[in-house]
């Protein structure tokens, strides 16, 4: 399933499960198409919506910062094929 999770709607799932200073921390969040993504979730996503670039995403941590207009965050770990790097793919690379 490909998703571009940077502009879908979303909602934060749950309770806050952590807060730090002005930080409120969460555990899942609903995208657009309904998909409910936890962290350590991995999903299809493209950066950019005029690109044929896709690459895997892992969502790492989910965030509000209650000091401005209180609008989710997220921090995403993003994975690519080597031929999608600036140097691209080399023999060491592998198959696989």
């Amino acid at each position: 399933m490909l998703t571009n999770f940077f502009f879908s709607p979303f909602q934060l799932l749950g309770g806050a499960c952590f807060s730090h200073g002005p930080y409120t921390f969460y555990k899942a969040v609903r995208i657009g198409n309904g998909r409910v993504l936890r962290l350590g979730s991995f999903f299809l996503t493209k950066l950019w919506s005029d690109a044929d670039l896709v690459s895997i995403g892992e969502l790492q941590l989910l965030w509000m910062d209650n000091r401005g207009p209180n609008q989710p965050l997220a921090s995403l770990r993003l994975y690519f094929l080597p031929e999608n790097t600036p140097d691209g793919r080399r023999d060491t690379h592998g198959e696989v």
